[in-house]
């Protein structure tokens, strides 16, 4: 589906378009309503934040928009839903941090199964691996970029997708996904940011080496946390 993104903050609809785009839908993005306006042709839906909901609404369907409107932000359920009519939107979306990983992974990866997760502490990459093992995936681990590397040149357990740790020692989370992505034998690999760094500054960095997505690491060890205690 072709979806139009208009937030005022740069860093929620790269956000948000990188989640999309993850997901296989097609995504034209602006913080003026106008400039989406010639990309509505077949486009099926409008995702828009508190502060751009409105005008972008009214633009939109001037323009001859017909798909559903959504405003979307990181208030609780309730809160969106009661801004729905104010901003003249069809509904809400939440954003949903604590989505259920496997999930999440299941729906990135399109039905293939093998994981390459890459993270220097070994136990938030086991607790990694327990959740995507009960979802039926293959997993493989590296330490460091180096093991990565020779696991991704073998044909035979060379993942579908790669779960980078952000900072590790000698070569980087984005490093490493620049080298994947710049790679013509690789580019196509899917690569997902973890870290436990602020959300904003993860998005950043998985926009600018190039990653199809971004996980916190506050996500799933938060979730463990509470079923083990």
């Amino acid at each position: 589906m072709k979806i139009l993104v208009c937030c005022e903050s740069d860093i929620l609809r790269g956000a948000l378009t990188l989640a999309l785009e993850f997901a296989g839908h097609e995504v034209e993005g602006a913080s003026d309503a106008h400039l989406l306006a010639p990309s509505i042709d077949e486009a099926g839906a409008l995702l828009a934040d508190e502060a751009r909901a409105r005008q972008a609404i009214a633009v939109l369907r001037d323009a001859g928009f017909a798909g559903r409107t959504l405003l979307v932000g990181d208030a609780p359920a309730e809160e969106l839903a009661a801004l729905v009519n104010e901003v003249g939107a069809d509904g809400a979306l939440p954003l949903a941090p604590t989505e259920d990983l496997a999930r999440r992974f299941a729906r990135a990866v399109g039905g293939k199964r093998r994981v390459l997760i890459v993270d220097d502490s070994e136990i938030a990459a086991r607790l990694l691996e327990a959740e995507l093992a009960q979802a039926g995936f293959a997993i493989d681990y590296a330490p460091d970029a180096e093991t990565a590397t020779s696991l991704v040149l073998k044909r035979a357990t060379r993942p579908d997708l790669v779960l980078l740790d952000v900072n590790m020692p000698k070569v980087s989370g984005p490093q490493f996904c620049r080298f994947l992505k710049r790679n013509e034998r690789f580019r196509s690999i899917k690569v997902v940011l973890c870290s436990g760094e602020d959300r904003e500054k993860v998005a950043a960095l998985a926009a600018e080496c190039g990653a199809d997505g971004f996980i916190l690491k506050d996500e799933f060890l938060g979730k463990w946390i509470v079923e083990n205690s």
